[in-house]
């Protein structure tokens, strides 16, 4: 049996990207459901309008990590590009919004209030650090 069948990253591909499908229609679809979490009533049109962007990127990352797990060789070759791909975009975002709250003058930053920068950030740092390790520790499984 090879390395690649005791694998669990088709399965881990298959679910964040179901994952990341619906988070992303969430966002486009209602982006006011997850920025009353982080923005005060109301919520500014910008906000709404970045959320809806946010949201098709997410999708369309979503959709990426599915066409990944299917079980061809083309898929399988593209798991380690597509894990990084998705890994630059969480990160990026992730010292944007880390920045933001070190740096920024964060009295009208859209609408986000500091509370809602942090839970923004802490909702993503687990999806950063997971894509970390298992691009650096468990780069096998690829």
């Amino acid at each position: 049996m090879s390395a690649h069948a005791k694998s669990p990253l088709r399965s881990l591909f298959l679910i964040e990207g179901l994952m990341k499908l619906a988070g992303g229609l969430v966002f486009i679809l209602s982006p006011q459901t997850p920025l009353s979490v982080a923005v005060a009533a109301p919520i500014p049109p910008i906000a709404l309008l970045l959320s809806r962007l946010l949201g098709t990127q997410t999708f369309t990352l979503g959709i990426s990590m599915l066409l990944a797990s299917a079980r061809t060789p083309t898929a399988a070759s593209s798991r380690r590009i597509v894990y990084w791909t998705v890994f630059a975009r969480d990160a990026t975002l992730a010292t944007v919004l880390a920045l933001q709250l070190w740096l920024g003058d964060n009295a009208d930053v859209l609408g986000f209030s500091p509370n809602g920068l942090r839970a923004w950030l802490a909702e993503l740092m687990p999806f950063c650090l997971g894509h970390l390790w298992v691009l650096t520790a468990k780069s096998h499984w690829f």
